[in-house]
């Protein structure tokens, strides 16, 4: 029998409508976020896809997956709890939400530990937290039962252990606070509560990182290897981004100082301010250890710290050189070939070289 993420690289895509709104794509992905959070918290070794065969899946363990969560975030506006038939109805007869998901549980995947998880951000009419289908009110759960009878040949009341509902309790509006505090948490678990670290920045690093594997096409992946570095993020990644970042801003660039000295080197005021206003972008993406590019451009800068007798150039001819190495290079996309940008790049790299 082939194994798990063999046989979810094989199965064949089913149609997924996908968000509706901005707003809503922002908050399936976010709520993803979180919950990969609270798993990274507990040292769970997990890996996360996304659009791939549903809104959200979730395996374990991260090396060599044998559990899956096939999940489906529905988000609504309204105060009002979300009704059974609303996710069993069949429009136009066609499947309904739960039988959609149930597809993920057909075929080759049969054989394998999976579950489908519906997840709303407003409550049930039958819960306001985690249910299995199976521990459903009898009423409702023979009704359920019915539907998905009819719907899917071969159902019978056992498949009902596969199905959960979760409601989050959190606003699309809250989503985005409460995903600040779900990292904060992590951060202080991590690193405790004085670190003094830029939550913010890594977490539109790994949202930037979620939206890139999101955005790839899914009936591109062929193999085992495409799946899992071009859709998902695991546990290593998330690991590896933390203990980059705690390593790069253990100190932080003194920007008075350097600006001092290029002030006596001859710069206006008007080229300290350019300077000053690139930096947190220049920081971003030189703290970030998914940016290959900025990786090279950071690298090559490096080789110029020095001059041939192997002494530290100043900084002011280091900062041109830094522009002029780059500018002229055919190599190098053009979104970088900023003058201000570079300079803010390059002081980076001075500061951690010298």
């Amino acid at each position: 029998m082939a194994d798990l993420i063999s046989s979810l690289t094989s199965k064949p895509q089913r149609e997924i409508a996908g968000s509706d709104s901005a707003s809503r794509f922002d908050y399936q992905k976010n709520w993803a976020f979180c919950q990969m959070m609270r798993r990274h918290i507990a040292d769970e070794s997990y890996l996360i896809a996304f659009e791939f065969h549903d809104d959200v899946l979730f395996l374990s363990p991260a090396d060599h997956p044998n559990y899956a969560e096939f999940i489906q975030v529905k988000t609504s506006s309204a105060s009002k709890p979300r009704s059974l038939s609303s996710i069993t109805t069949r429009p136009k007869g066609k499947a309904s939400i739960v039988g959609k998901m149930y597809s993920n549980l057909s075929g080759i995947c049969s054989k394998h530990d999976v579950r489908v998880v519906l997840v709303s951000n407003n409550a049930f009419e039958f819960t306001d937290k985690e249910l299995c289908a199976k521990d459903l009110d009898a009423k409702l759960r023979q009704r359920l039962l019915a539907k998905l009878t009819v719907e899917i040949p071969g159902f019978d009341e056992k498949h009902l252990e596969k199905l959960n509902f979760l409601v989050t309790g959190v606003s699309l509006e809250a989503m985005q606070s409460f995903l600040v505090g779900e990292a904060t948490e992590l951060f202080c678990h991590k690193f405790g509560e004085d670190h003094g670290l830029n939550i913010r920045t890594w977490i539109r690093l790994i949202q930037g990182e979620i939206t890139r594997r999101n955005n790839h096409p899914s009936d591109a992946i062929a193999t085992t290897d495409e799946l899992i570095e071009k859709k998902c993020i695991g546990q290593n990644l998330v690991e590896g981004t933390l203990n980059h970042m705690h390593a790069k801003t253990r100190q932080t660039l003194d920007v008075a100082t350097i600006s001092n000295y290029l002030t006596a080197a001859g710069w206006t005021m008007t080229d300290l301010i350019r300077l000053q206003k690139k930096l947190p972008e220049a920081s971003a993406d030189y703290y970030n250890p998914l940016n290959g590019e900025v990786k090279d451009i950071s690298d090559r800068m490096r080789y110029i710290v020095m001059d041939e007798n192997g002494s530290t150039i100043d900084l002011d001819d280091f900062l041109d050189k830094c522009v002029d190495m780059t500018m002229d290079n055919d190599h190098i996309a053009n979104i970088y070939k900023q003058t201000d940008y570079l300079r803010a790049l390059g002081a980076l790299v001075y500061y951690d070289e010298v």
